[in-house]
């Protein structure tokens, strides 16, 4: 069981995290506090399951995660990645009620706290910054759909490369390679070329 006082430094972590979207009132943040429930994941444990129905929003507060689909042939096409301060669930999963279509799973050791969807609900609906947040997410989750639709349209391999290196400059060396090829929608091999040709192998 988690002690308090490491439930406090995390919380505390998470407020820092959360503070460039919105910045929370005393009030409003003690009101949430004793809402969340932490939890810790080793380096390759499924935060979330695919066909398990989700009623929780995580914020993943230090570690790294990926979003993943499995093929009925058991291939693996990953949707995007978390880093700390980022969400971790299934909106169409909390909406709907239905299944979660895909996997969250942690790259390396992840701390995570969550949050019962109904309990966010009722922190929209009493406290602002708490509705602020909610809709912020939502928009940024949207965007980020957006353009990843776009990039598959519109940008060739290399420049889908070149511009996941621009967006997560931060984590890309905590992300395998293979992780990455998956992402862009390219084989491991296809990746290693790109690399040769942009003078990235070795580096």
């Amino acid at each position: 069981m988690e002690s308090s006082s490491a439930r406090d430094i995390r919380l505390e972590r998470l407020k820092t995290l959360l503070s460039g979207t919105v910045a929370f009132s005393t009030s409003s943040w003690v009101a949430a506090e004793p809402l969340f429930v932490g939890r810790d994941f080793s380096a390759g444990e499924d935060i979330v399951t695919a066909g398990e129905k989700v009623s929780t929003i995580g914020f993943l507060v230090q570690g790294l995660a990926r979003y993943y689909y499995l093929t009925k042939e058991g291939v693996e096409f990953n949707k995007s990645f978390s880093r700390a301060g980022q969400v971790l669930s299934s909106i169409s999963s909390l909406v709907t009620s239905e299944p979660a279509p895909f996997f969250i799973q942690a790259l390396e050791p992840c701390e995570c706290l969550f949050l019962e969807y109904e309990n966010l609900s009722m922190l929209c609906g009493a406290h602002r910054q708490w509705e602020l947040l909610a809709r912020r997410l939502l928009e940024q989750l949207a965007i980020k759909k957006e353009r990843r639709e776009a990039d598959f349209l519109l940008l060739s391999a290399p420049e889908r490369y070149q511009k996941f290196l621009r967006e997560y400059a931060d984590i890309v060396e905590r992300i395998p390679n293979y992780h990455i090829a998956s992402y862009l929608g390219i084989t491991e091999v296809a990746l290693s070329r790109i690399r040769r040709r942009l003078g990235l192998v070795g580096t």
